[in-house]
């Protein structure tokens, strides 16, 4: 488990649904966000400004391509947010 809450995770796996006009429980740990919901770089940044502006988790630009599972979106996230707001 990556150090993020279950609440957080639960909130990243909406943000992707949403953006990627998938259903969340069709996400699993095992998807590519390219490979099986065709996501491109545009949907990826999309993913990227809106952990920003509705998580406010700042993650480098750089990091974004690694946007394309959960586990990596999670781990990637946990990275970037602050440990009192990641076990909240």
């Amino acid at each position: 488990m990556s150090g993020i809450s279950e609440e957080l995770r639960d909130q990243i796996r909406t943000i992707v649904a949403e953006v990627l006009e998938a259903d969340p429980a069709a996400l699993t740990d095992d998807s590519s966000f390219a490979d099986d919901f065709e996501a491109d770089s545009l949907l990826v940044i999309e993913m990227y400004a809106r952990f920003e502006r509705d998580l406010k988790i700042k993650i480098p630009q750089d990091a974004v391509v690694e946007l394309d599972d959960l586990p990596a979106t999670y781990a990637l996230l946990a990275e970037h947010t602050p440990a009192e707001a990641a076990r909240v």
